[in-house]
């Protein structure tokens, strides 16, 4: 009996875990209810058993060694409804498919507002338009500002040239007006962030080089959605940063949950990017002032020989027909071919060199490493990411190299204890960044190519920039036996030997803690910090043109803010309750010592400031800034129907006085979901709508040192220390600008969300702007700064979108902004009706004129526009045959008609498809560089044949067969060359004149309206097309997706008014306001191919 019990015993136990461990691998897909699509990345957790997985990208889920049993099974996904379901799990149920309904609900999205604080868009009574990261993140742009363009209504982006590598970026939103172009504030994570923008000057700050805006430091990459607060209303609560509106960022993160497993995200994008648009050059005639050649001696064997005016940096010399001539670098005992034998006083054909510009430019190369791990378990979450870019420009010898590693980690320390850790360091290193504008010291080859220089020249010649020997070789000698340059170095010798260097360490990120006082009642404080340290380097070489030259910049800022606040949220019954309390101190802290070399260099090419032959220049700043701040907001709801929302802040700012630093804004606003009301029951087309209203008012502070009187100290003379009184006369009764916002809007969703359509009307009034006015000399200065002022700006913006097309495999989805404003100068101060707001070069100017439109282009000195006959309408041709020109003339407003952008996205199976345009119409500019590309004979516009049928640049004949300047043209020989000009006379009568081309064009310099452009543009600016992996590829490997893609940037320049120059980067250095351009680098486009692995 013991043996059997003993038996019975052990086979019992041997049984025991094959009867109570079967266990079988399930899998299944998710759907959608309604388009029967897989549902990628949603969540699947088995309740009892506290585990669980995300389905891949088609909807598929897989979970291992699942014991046999009923089990809870939960599913989730964002924008659907989350179902539980009873499942039994056995050896022959280990399929499962499930379907999940999408929430209507989330036709009223969750945005981003002030503080990070999300909320119901339902509930706001402003405008705020949110982008998805993955929008701004598809194409992997440089620059955040950049990838903005076109994205939200109201907001215009003045972009940079692909080959100003680096360059700055600047964004206005709701148009420009007041007397500066401000840009709005920059918030990641809730840490304010600066976006300040720097240059290393040339002579000017329309010249040099451009460093960049800091928002570059940003890697798009971790962007997960972006936030534009574009209205007082929703700004107000930035208080005296906020005036010219938020841009709030929010980065990627693990997320809390059970089942959270641990992924591994990869990527890598190589892009090769081309120069895509030069003016259009003619390629018929030589460098010189004229078409004859000239008869050179050479010094060395006696012989004569055909040349050209190596010293002219235009191209109205002889045609270019296939003679034999000394080229500029037969001169040189170098050997410039590469055939081993010097080129001392070898002839060559004179020939076109169509392709030599292009042929100066390299294909630039952008290469991007991005790694990225995310986990997250029931009370943590973290993301930790690393990025690599470096990136060689067109221009040569060009380079920009930066790194950044991003923290972000939260984690529960109880149910009502959190923290939460943002943490960011950046390093950018730039090399060679090219100069740009008209004539910067450091030279600007694009300038020389575009407006002076020589039609015959062949690239590969000048890269020979050096002999054997060391000496510099130019182009542009002064003549066959003095070959020193007169106005230009070669174009090699300044990219080589003219470098910048520049490198810039910058942290940013925050650190809060949360506790949940009660379930309604959460006290939150935080810390943020920005800072960065920043050392920039420039030079220019000794034996060149200019005066050999050292310079160092270094800057150092930050900036903590420390923040507090209470946020309590509670529904009664029909009613609901939101409010924030917070207070701020902001302390900035700002330090530069900028010194460059005067006299030139001691010892050549010895870049160091103790060099300097004379006296260094030496520049060295120091502010600090406090503001501290309480600020609140609540927001009452009911039944979902209709909410009320009031906001206040009071800043005390340090740069005021300090009997007199508080002021007050505040906001209010209201929103009425309509679709609330029975009578939308019942219905099918109209699934959500909302009418909204806000009134709001906001400041722009002052910088420090604005208030009292200050003495400038400057180089001493000679032992003796020097301090000067300021010109200006500063005011300590000083207030900050202030901008009073009202808007109303509606936002309507049909169809269940597949039609979407957003339009809201503003109308900002901006007043009390900073001035500084004209004084009698008898008070001892010449400027004093006051309050004045008063700016109104009104404008509609519209945002439309609609899922075309939708089933199982196809997915049809577009969206389009548009937005339309007026600015308007209601008055400036007593007795000035008209301000300068921006000098251009050569005569032209911006002004905001009293009872006018904001911004209009005005000729100044003794340029102007084309004198019009007042009966006739027609330009008027004095009997010179020249334009008449009208001085003082308004040429155009530089502010588009309205601007927008237009996407669409094709989704068929694993292939995605997604393009997007930007466009803008109206709006004007000033371009030097179609100025002098004509005036010096290099456009295309200079050659081709005139009315007659004779070429243009043949000598102007009359009648009698004698060669003049002009002649009337009925006057004119049949083979008479010369530029047609028409009009009337100053009687009203018709006349017309042929004139010498390489005599007109020089003139028409003087009538600015001539170079003043359109800047309408239509520009395909992204392509992408995505192949994503299938799952069954995937199955044997370690990778949850895997997708690869083709990416067009800049694609396709579609439609623009002006030839050669592409009008929606027209800038110089970041800055003024945009209108014109004095030497610009071109627009590129860039190819690329990403990878991108998730594990």
């Amino acid at each position: 009996m013991l043996k059997k019990l003993l038996l019975f015993t052990a086979v019992s136990l041997i049984s025991v875990p094959f009867v109570f461990a079967q266990t079988s691998n399930i899998s299944g897909t998710i759907t959608d209810s309604e388009t029967g699509e897989p549902v990628p990345q949603a969540n699947i957790y088995i309740v009892e058993l506290q585990r669980g997985d995300a389905a891949n990208f088609d909807g598929y889920f897989e979970i291992n060694n699942v014991e046999h049993g009923t089990y809870t099974f939960r599913i989730t996904s964002v924008g659907y409804r989350p179902i539980q379901e009873e499942v039994t799990v056995n050896a022959n149920n280990t399929s499962f498919e499930f379907e999940l309904s999408p929430d209507l609900r989330l036709l009223d999205d969750v945005v981003v507002t002030a503080f990070g604080v999300q909320r119901e868009e339902r509930s706001l009574g402003y405008s705020i338009q949110e982008i998805s990261g993955d929008v701004v993140s598809r194409t992997d742009r440089n620059n955040i500002v950049g990838a903005l363009s076109g994205q939200v209504s109201g907001v215009q982006v003045v972009g940079s040239s692909g080959a100003n590598i680096g360059g700055s970026e600047r964004i206005r939103i709701r148009g420009a007006n007041g007397l500066s172009d401000g840009q709005p504030l920059f918030v990641i994570d809730g840490t304010p962030m600066d976006n300040s923008s720097f240059l290393i000057s040339g002579g000017g700050n329309a010249r040099g080089r451009d460093l960049g805006n800091l928002m570059s430091d940003l890697n798009i990459q971790n962007v997960e959605s972006i936030s534009v607060l574009k209205g007082a209303a929703a700004s107000a609560l930035y208080g005296n940063r906020a005036s010219n509106g938020v841009v709030l960022i929010t980065t990627r993160s693990g997320q809390m949950g059970e089942a959270q497993r641990i992924q591994v995200d990869y990527s890598n994008s190589t892009y090769f990017e081309n120069v895509s648009l030069l003016p259009d050059y003619q390629n018929e005639y030589a460098g010189g002032y004229n078409q004859n050649f000239i008869e050179y001696t050479d010094p060395v064997t006696g012989g004569t020989y055909n040349g050209l005016n190596y010293a002219a940096d235009e191209s109205w010399g002889p045609r270019m027909d296939g003679r034999m001539y000394r080229p500029w670098w037969s001169w040189f005992d170098h050997d410039f071919t590469g055939d081993g034998q010097s080129d001392y006083g070898r002839e060559v054909a004179l020939n076109p060199q169509p392709d030599n510009v292009r042929e100066f430019f390299d294909t630039g190369v952008r290469l991007s490493n991005s790694l990225a791990i995310t986990g997250g378990s029931e009370n943590s979450s973290f993301r930790a990411a690393l990025n690599h870019t470096t990136h060689n420009g067109v221009i040569p010898n060009s380079q920009i190299d930066r790194t950044a590693i991003n923290f972000n980690g939260a984690l529960s320390h109880t149910d009502r204890f959190n923290s939460r850790v943002a943490f960011n360091y950046v390093n950018t290193s730039g090399e060679g960044r090219p100069a740009q504008g008209y004539s910067p010291a450091q030279g600007n080859p694009m300038q020389s190519f575009n407006q002076w220089f020589q039609r015959q020249l062949n690239m590969d010649m000048l890269r020979e920039y050096r002999t054997a020997d060391g000496t510099p070789t130019s182009w542009n000698i002064r003549s066959n036996t003095d070959l020193r340059p007169l106005y230009w170095d070669s174009p090699f010798f300044s990219i080589n030997e003219n470098t910048s260097t520049d490198s810039r360490d910058r942290i940013f990120g925050n650190y809060s803690l949360s506790y949940n006082v009660l379930d309604n009642l959460e006290l939150i404080g935080k810390l943020h910090l920005d800072t960065y340290s920043f050392t920039a380097e420039d030079r220019i070489a000794s034996g060149g043109l200019e005066q050999d030259w050292f310079y160092i910049a270094q800057r150092t800022r930050r900036e903590v803010n420390y923040e507090a606040g209470l946020q309590f949220e509670e529904n009664y019954e029909d009613f609901s309750f939101n409010t924030y309390l917070g207070a701020n101190i902001r302390q900035e802290r700002y330090s530069s010592l900028i010194q460059q070399t005067a006299g030139g260099l001691s010892t050549p090419n010895f870049y160091n400031i103790d060099a300097s032959i004379d006296r260094p220049n030496v520049s060295n700043f120091k502010s600090e800034k406090d503001v501290r701040s309480l600020y609140g907001n609540l927001t009452v709801g009911f039944r979902d129907l209709i909410y009320l929302e009031g906001s206040v802040r009071n800043d005390w700012s340090s740069a005021l006085p300090a009997n007199d630093n508080s002021y007050l804004y505040y906001s209010l606003s209201s929103s009425l979901v309509f679709t609330e009301f029975d009578v939308f029951a019942n219905q099918d087309v109209l699934s959500f709508g909302k009418l909204r209203a806000s009134l709001a008012q906001v400041g722009n502070d002052l910088d420090p040192y604005q208030i009292f009187q200050t003495f400038s100290t400057s180089t001493p003379y000679g032992n003796n220390p020097t301090q000067t009184v300021p010109n200006t006369l500063n005011n300590n009764q000083l207030r900050p600008a202030i901008s009073t916002d009202y808007e109303v809007g509606i936002d309507l969703r049909f169809f269940n969300g597949n039609l979407r359509t957003d339009v809201n009307y503003f109308n900002s009034i901006r007043e009390d702007e900073i001035l500084s006015l004209q004084v009698p000399g008898a008070a001892g200065f010449s400027q004093a700064v006051v309050n004045a002022g008063k700016f109104t700006t009104t404008g509609w913006e519209v945002s439309l979108g609609s899922t075309v097309f939708q089933n199982q495999n196809w997915n049809v989805d577009l969206g389009l902004n548009w937005a339309t404003s007026n600015a308007q100068v209601d008055e400036l101060a007593e007795g000035i009706t008209t301000r300068l707001l921006e000098s251009g070069f050569f005569g032209a100017a911006l002004y905001a004129e009293e009872g006018r439109e904001w911004g209009n282009i005005v000729t100044t000195g003794g340029y102007g526009g084309f004198a019009i006959h007042e009966e006739t309408g027609q330009r008027i041709v004095n009997d010179n045959g020249r334009y008449a020109i009208e001085t003082n003339k308004d040429l155009g407003n530089i502010l588009p008609d309205w601007t927008g952008g237009f996407r669409m996205d094709v989704n068929y199976r694993n292939f995605s498809l997604g393009t997007f345009f930007d466009y803008q119409k109206g709006g004007q500019f000033y371009s030097l560089t179609k100025m002098f590309n004509a005036y010096s004979g290099l456009g295309a516009e200079t050659v081709g044949n005139n009315t007659l049928g004779n070429p243009l640049r043949n000598p102007v004949v009359n009648s009698a067969g004698e060669a003049v300047a002009f002649v009337p043209l009925n006057d004119a020989a049949s083979n008479s060359g010369g530029v047609l000009v028409e009009g009337v006379n100053p009687d009203g009568n018709e006349v017309a004149y042929l004139y010498q081309a390489s005599l007109h064009y020089p003139y028409m310099f003087n009538i600015k309206e001539e170079w003043i452009y359109d800047a309408s543009y239509l520009k395909l600016r992204e392509i992408k097309l995505t192949y994503n992996l299938p799952s069954e590829f995937l199955a044997n490997l370690p990778l949850q997706r895997a997708s690869v893609s083709l990416d067009i940037q800049n694609a396709f320049l579609l439609y623009s008014s002006v030839d050669g120059i592409d009008p929606s980067i027209i800038q110089n250095n970041a800055n003024g306001f945009a209108f014109w351009e004095g030497g610009g680098l071109p627009p590129t486009r860039t190819i690329g191919f990403n990878i991108n692995l998730s594990f």
